[in-house]
């Protein structure tokens, strides 16, 4: 009985946290707001490269793909960088930042 209670926990705190950039180690090196037609996100980017913006309203749109552009224009804005190989995970975009080598945050639209 013990066992499969610590085998479900296990289990529920891979499938919670599977694909995030924490659970590879990655640390948070900034912090940034961006506004984008409006809308605040929140940008987080990782010593590894990646970069993870969430939608800074509680009660925003639906996840969309104009929404998914505009957090690529949040990053944009707030690393001078493009996000590339990106996906969703519960409505925030994780992907990977590439800069060019005279990018500046806040360079971005």
């Amino acid at each position: 009985m013990r066992l499969g209670r610590i085998a479900i926990t296990i289990s529920l705190l891979l499938v919670c946290g599977w694909g995030s950039p924490a659970l590879a180690g990655a640390k948070a090196v900034e912090r940034y707001k961006a506004v984008v037609e409006g809308q605040t996100f929140k940008v987080i980017r990782y010593d590894n490269g990646t970069v993870k913006i969430v939608d800074g309203g509680v009660f925003g749109p639906n996840y969309s793909y104009n929404l998914r552009n505009r957090m690529r224009q949040a990053a944009k804005q707030a690393t001078g960088c493009e996000v590339t190989d990106d996906f969703d995970q519960d409505g925030k975009l994780i992907g990977k930042l590439v800069c060019s080598p005279d990018a500046q945050p806040g360079d971005g639209e």
